[in-house]
């Protein structure tokens, strides 16, 4: 049993594929406790409902001045309605009610948004994008997630599904990406292509050739750590693929910043300095000279810490310790 104190805090949850990350947070942005569970196999609606509950007890046993719960949920989000509308980590959900469903387990007030907006305002208020209005974020993983805060507030446009960065197109002809789409971005860096990519350029391996040195993004970075000139290249060069979709951001939204993190961002230097360099070539050069390109601060619990903001802002409190949304 944790001390118990009267800060106002709220508990974030972050619905991953793989794993569901829970932080309870206070309005300044401190995490005071953090937990993560497995996503059920089965990704069944009641099975991920159940998860989601037994975290959410957990942590409000220990934290008993929770007041309000935030959800982040990966694909195509109604925040008004509360329902995920589809999601490709959950193939079988449609228009599943999916906070209102654990709000009647856990008798919290549940506010839903997409995972990646949560990502985004996370780092808006607490990491990265704090000190700036207009803002993108990229989390760059097994997917693109994106988000946009346009003077101090995420667009989420008509329908609530703006900001798919991922599936911004860097080639007409392209390879078809799972959207439906020719040449996105996702199909390039998302985590599979991007490792399918590296054996193919770097050990001229097909899919169905086995080899345990190259079957993940962080495999081909440590090789670049280590030195390797043409896993150096490799990362540049999935960099310079992202700076052009960027390209396309800064000139349809102008923004002091963006932020990006993930999995495939832990590649580090070689992987910004593609992108900068491609912003640099391709660009207007009065917003290529502006725009910040900046690696998220916040790593994994990101997602989960901007679930609880958007608690917090459901409850009509805005979180003092960072911009205000």
């Amino acid at each position: 049993m944790h001390d118990q104190t009267e800060t106002l805090c709220v508990l974030g949850l972050d619905l991953g594929g793989t794993n569901i990350k829970a932080a309870v947070v206070t309005e300044p942005g401190t995490v005071l406790e953090q937990l993560q569970i497995e996503t059920p196999a089965g990704r069944e609606v009641s099975e991920v409902v159940d998860e989601l509950v037994g975290i959410s007890v957990r942590l409000m046993r220990s934290h008993r001045n929770i007041t309000a719960v935030g959800l982040g949920a990966p694909g195509l989000v109604d925040e008004h309605r509360r329902i995920v509308r589809l999601s490709p980590n959950f193939p079988t959900w449609s228009n599943v009610p999916i906070a209102r469903m654990l709000e009647e387990k856990i008798h919290l007030p549940v506010a839903l948004d997409n995972d990646a907006n949560c990502f985004g305002l996370a780092e808006y208020l607490w990491g990265a994008g704090k000190g700036f209005r207009f803002m993108l974020a990229l989390t760059v993983g097994t997917g693109i997630g994106g988000a946009v805060i346009l003077d101090g507030r995420i667009y989420r446009g008509n329908s609530g599904a703006a900001a798919e960065l991922g599936h911004v197109s860097v080639d007409l002809w392209g390879p078809k990406c799972r959207c439906g789409n020719r040449g996105c971005v996702e199909r390039y860096l998302g985590e599979q292509w991007f490792t399918q990519a590296a054996r193919e350029q770097l050990f001229e391996l097909t899919t169905s050739e086995e080899d345990d040195s190259i079957s993940t993004p962080a495999q081909v970075s440590a090789l670049a750590a280590d030195g390797d000139e043409r896993a150096k290249k490799f990362i540049a060069g999935r960099g310079e693929i992202l700076g052009a979709a960027c390209t396309s951001l800064i000139h349809a939204f102008d923004p002091e910043a963006i932020i990006i993190g993930g999995g495939i961002a832990q590649a580090g230097e070689p992987f910004f300095s593609g992108i900068r360099r491609a912003i640099r070539v391709r660009a207007y050069p009065v917003l290529a000279a502006r725009v910040k390109i900046i690696p998220a601060q916040l790593g994994t619990i990101a997602g989960a810490m901007g679930a609880a903001a958007i608690g917090f802002e459901s409850a009509g409190v805005y979180p003092p310790g960072g911009n205000r949304p």
